[in-house]
């Protein structure tokens, strides 16, 4: 539990701010609210230490880094020593040749992330930006800032190009998810949803894919492989690659009566209820309704693999930060939405207690002093194992 409390204390400060936030009655308080948001997030994951478990890799990559041979990675993408995009490749060795140090080239990484998601606030219309921040990281944000460094740079340019489905305008759209390709292949998930994602569908055709997905879930009905198998062969390079990485081993903890499947269960219950109502209050809801529906049927569908399931699902997670807080305007009543923000904060702090309640969260910050890469290396190898 003592690992979390510096997450906690994140969220809670945030949680005043959102209160805060609601009281200014002038745009001015709440402007620098926002900045003051920003701040905080900068210097909270800008200056992490070595958290979590993904800067092994991104450490060792970034050492390797030379403009010798960066511009060999970036036209042939292959290298022993390199299983980076181009685009996070290019990003890598620019911020080296600036400042050699692993510390700044997450600071630049934070930077990025950070202003492009308050972007998509901004862009979302999104009233309450402390709130927004809170949803963001207890719903797959804690991870994305510290683990997922190539796939939320990509997340973040996707969703930045939502607004541009709403708008009907493909070429500025496909331009960023080319270049969200160029962070994580995975992205190339995102090119054909220009053509539907805006598309309102008929809400028992949810309930269809609801059902259908339960079963699967459930049943550790196997059909990924099946599927994947009919476009992509044994020699397709990178995607085999990705295919074979994502789904080494076998179903586990993913399929099964969790928290996590109780929380889909729930959010999905109550799209189909207020389906309507969701629509109303954003006039491009369907967008992330639609959103919802991919990430479900990414969870549940491709369950029988934990690592295929949650990094394909993690595509479609902003669903989440934008539902969840509409929700909230569908009750009428002011009590009933009081009572469900306050319901959906104090659901939020114990997932971050299950997100960071392990010896490999335990939070370092290099303005206060972090532990070397070896120490934490050496926590990580002792301990983490036994998580």
């Amino acid at each position: 539990m003592i690992y979390t409390i510096p997450y906690l204390i994140l969220l809670l400060f945030l949680f005043y701010l959102s209160l805060y936030y609601e009281q200014a009655e002038d745009n001015s308080t709440r402007s620098k609210i926002c900045y003051g948001c920003l701040l905080l997030m900068l210097v909270f994951f800008g200056f992490r230490g070595f958290i979590f478990d993904d800067w092994q890799i991104y450490y060792t990559l970034f050492q390797d880094c030379t403009f010798e041979n960066v511009w060999y990675n970036v036209y042939t993408y292959k290298n022993a020593h390199w299983t980076c995009e181009p685009g996070f490749t290019l990003l890598m060795a620019t911020c080296k040749s600036i400042f050699d140090n692993f510390y700044f080239f997450n600071l630049v990484c934070t930077i990025i992330v950070t202003v492009l998601l308050f972007r998509f606030f901004q862009q979302q219309k999104f009233n309450n930006f402390p709130f927004a921040i809170i949803l963001y990281l207890c719903f797959g944000g804690i991870i994305m800032s510290t683990n997922l460094m190539r796939n939320t740079i990509a997340i973040m340019i996707f969703i930045n190009a939502i607004r541009y489905i709403d708008e009907r305008r493909p070429v500025p759209f496909y331009l960023l998810c080319i270049l969200a390709t160029t962070f994580h292949l995975s992205a190339l998930v995102y090119l054909p949803t220009y053509f539907f994602l805006h598309r309102r569908i008929n809400k028992w055709v949810f309930v269809g894919i609801f059902l259908v997905g339960n079963y699967i879930f459930l049943s550790h009905t196997s059909i990924f492989l099946n599927v994947m198998s009919l476009f992509i062969g044994a020699d397709s390079g990178r995607l085999a690659d990705m295919l074979k990485s994502y789904t080494s081993g076998t179903m586990d903890v993913a399929s099964g009566i969790s928290i996590g499947y109780m929380e889909r269960l729930f959010t999905s219950f109550l799209i189909f209820c207020y389906y309507d109502r969701l629509v109303a209050v954003r006039k491009n809801n369907a967008i992330f309704i639609n959103a919802f529906i991919i990430y479900f049927a990414f969870t549940f569908y491709f369950s029988e693999f934990k690592e295929a399931s949650l990094r394909m699902s993690y595509l479609f997670i902003f669903a989440y930060w934008i539902l969840w807080r509409d929700l909230i305007e569908c009750y009428s009543i002011e009590n009933n939405r009081k009572l469900f923000a306050g319901f959906v904060f104090i659901y939020c702090i114990l997932k971050m207690i299950g997100h960071t309640d392990v010896v490999t969260s335990q939070y370092d910050n290099v303005l206060f002093g972090a532990k070397s890469y070896e120490e934490r290396l050496y926590i990580h190898n002792r301990y983490g194992e036994q998580e």
